[in-house]
């Protein structure tokens, strides 16, 4: 997959960081030299895909100041995916501390091109795209 680090690519870090896959969990974990659990406890925050079918999927707490948006290891209320905010994984300069690892949403996006894995971005499928994997994380016995 392309990637990018532009200016406009690496200002997504702080204002709206990338979403994980089910897969991006281990190897984040694994980078960090912490079990899951820890992970989900210390960084992440689940957030509601499908209200329906009550699916959620895994992104970085993002700050506000010194404020957690959504404190990692909760369920994110309804509006933190509008809300603005820092990456829990940029550092005091700027980077970020997980590049190996990093979320498949950072890897999949271009903001300077306005692209998700390679077309142009349209909220809808990339909505989409992350209530499926999720989903059949949830449900292995889906197939497709």
């Amino acid at each position: 997959m392309e990637s990018c680090n532009c200016p406009e690519c690496v200002s997504a870090c702080s204002t709206d960081p990338g979403r994980l896959l089910p897969e991006d969990v281990q190897k984040l974990a694994c980078l960090l030299g912490i079990p899951e659990e820890e992970l989900l406890k210390q960084y992440l925050v689940k957030i509601l895909l499908s209200p329906k079918d009550t699916i959620y999927g895994l992104a970085p707490a993002k700050r506000k100041g010194k404020r957690f948006i959504a404190a990692p290891g909760t369920v994110a209320p309804d509006y933190y995916t509008r809300e603005r905010g820092v990456c829990i994984f940029l550092d005091e300069q700027g980077a970020c501390a997980i590049q190996g690892a990093k979320p498949f949403e950072c890897s999949a996006y271009m903001g300077c091109k306005n692209t998700f894995l390679g077309k142009p971005y349209r909220k809808k499928y990339v909505e989409e795209f992350f209530l499926l994997r999720w989903r059949k994380a949830r449900s292995p016995e889906i197939k497709g």
